[in-house]
């Protein structure tokens, strides 16, 4: 995911993938703050890898990726000694953790839209071979988290992205971390719509209530109903109605 770059990448694939061509696809690019995302493909280019930022709603971008997978591996075969030209199509295998893009990507490609999409993670529970224009089949696989996430922290931003179920978690608590994560870098601004400009340095409690209220999401007797406006604001940031906004910076 373009908005937290280095928390949404399974940190095992490059080791388990270090003999095959590989490039980096930076999913949601739409959605991230575009000064965060130059200073990430400089980021991986120091690291000697390879990074797309893809926005799925530009299919110029979405073909541009397609020209891109191609170029790789033409350049692969000619780095082997490969000089016949090649007559089958070329093969993509598209990896990533859960609910980050991998199917509504492949359906960009293909017309028939073979590839399950849902706003929940673990949609698609297969592997399926899809082919797609300029001779190119896509490999399009179910989202797999690494076996154990040690910091709880990460946890909560993977939960808000949409990488591990909601309920996994709570609705409170991940709105919770929302609130301060925009407190935390400095986008109080993307509070405002949510509980007003007086409360952008209020308590994540505090801000709840308040968008509950302003929302009208009221239980017997005018208690703010927390959960129901939790899952109502947790839905505002993943649709990009506040804005674009970078959970992460590369680090120094």
């Amino acid at each position: 995911d373009a908005r937290a770059p280095l928390a949404t990448r399974n940190p095992e694939l490059r080791e388990m993938l270090a003999s095959k061509p590989a490039l980096l696809v930076a999913s949601k690019a739409d959605l991230a703050e575009p000064i965060f995302s130059r200073r990430w493909e400089k980021f991986f280019a120091e690291q000697g890898e390879r990074v797309f930022f893809l926005d799925a709603h530009k299919i110029a971008n979405v073909r541009g990726l397609v020209q891109l997978w191609k170029k790789i591996v033409l350049e692969e075969r000619a780095a082997r000694g490969a000089t016949r030209p090649l007559l089958r199509p070329v093969r993509i295998m598209i990896l990533g953790i859960p609910n980050i893009g991998k199917s509504t990507l492949v359906n960009c490609l293909h017309e028939k839209k073979k590839a399950l999409v849902g706003p929940k993670p673990g949609v698609t529970r297969q592997n399926q071979w899809i082919p797609i224009a300029d001779g190119v089949e896509l490999l399009d696989t179910p989202g797999v988290l690494w076996p154990h996430i040690n910091n709880k922290c990460h946890e909560l931003l993977l939960t808000l992205l949409g990488n591990i179920k909601d309920e996994v978690v709570g609705s409170i608590l991940t709105s919770n971390y929302l609130c301060l994560k925009l407190q935390e870098i400095d986008r109080h601004s993307a509070l405002d719509p949510l509980a007003g400009t007086e409360n952008r340095n209020a308590d994540p409690e505090q801000i709840l209530s308040t968008f509950a209220q302003r929302r009208n999401y009221l239980l017997p007797g005018g208690v703010p109903d927390q959960e129901r406006a939790a899952i109502a604001m947790i839905k505002e940031f993943r649709d990009g109605r506040l804005g674009r906004i970078s959970l992460e910076a590369p680090p120094e």
